[in-house]
């Protein structure tokens, strides 16, 4: 374990997601032109809302894979990040360890999402015959519950970058008394991107964007390369934010031998 501040870790953060982007250009920029290409189609296979204007189950479906393969994308570009900042690893190579961080990591994110579903699920057929809290109150608990879990158990995302094993029960013990920690630390690093983010969204409803202009080609365009940005620099921040906090905090998450 590594000691810091909080703040420290935050420009840490900071400094070692520019350093990425510097060191990095053509990955960090090839991720960009990709999440942006796919972007696009998936925007275009949306619904507009309350427009009556539904595209065709070709277009819905293409966004569909395209949606489906910028996450693997975000994935993908965490885990050479998380690399870059934990091992100095560059750009090469594309795809470490013969692929099985990329999979544990995988492998993770799709017992969270399925573990996610199953307690909503749950929420759902326990509480509402009972009518003990509606549909609100079901979302907020597992909200709440799922950033609870999601945040105690995010030091596994760069120990599994680097080549460790899965192992749930390291990384809880490895966060226990320090959720506000991890959560605000990965919050604050954030936080730039995010004001941007808000200030853009608020800037269109002044401007009376509607869903229906949004849907020409030249504002999908112009959608796709703003969604990509938040998107990449978003993935910057948070996962040098992660990896700072591995560093601070992992303990029972031993490091790899190799990777």
């Amino acid at each position: 374990m590594q000691q810091m501040t909080f703040m420290e870790c935050v420009k840490r953060a900071w400094a070692s997601a520019w350093q990425a982007a510097v060191q990095m250009p053509l990955l960090v920029v090839g991720t960009f032109v990709a999440y942006a290409a796919l972007g696009w189609f998936g925007l275009a296979g949306r619904p507009v809302p309350a427009e009556g204007v539904t595209p065709s189950g070709a277009i819905i479906a293409l966004g569909n894979l395209a949606s489906l393969l910028n996450s693997l994308i975000y994935l993908w570009f965490t885990l050479k990040i998380s690399r870059f900042v934990l091992l100095g690893e560059r750009t090469m190579p594309l795809m470490p360890a013969r692929a099985r961080p990329f999979l544990r990591i995988f492998a993770v994110g799709l017992i969270l999402a399925v573990a996610l579903i199953a307690f909503a699920l749950t929420l759902w057929f326990v509480l509402r015959p009972q009518y003990q809290g509606g549909a609100a109150f079901l979302m907020l608990v597992v909200i709440a519950a799922w950033t609870f879990v999601a945040v105690r158990l995010s030091l596994l995302f760069p120990a599994l970058a680097i080549g460790s094993p899965i192992a749930f029960g390291a990384a809880w013990r490895d966060s226990r008394g320090h959720f506000w920690s991890l959560f605000g630390v990965t919050f604050v690093a954030a936080l730039p991107i995010a004001v941007c983010g808000l200030l853009v969204l608020i800037g269109m409803g002044l401007a009376g964007v509607s869903p229906a202009v949004v849907q020409k080609p030249g504002w999908l365009t112009a959608l796709a390369i703003g969604q990509s940005i938040g998107n990449v620099v978003f993935a910057l921040l948070t996962t040098t934010a992660l990896a700072w906090l591995y560093r601070r905090y992992a303990d029972a998450l031993a490091a790899p031998s190799g990777p």
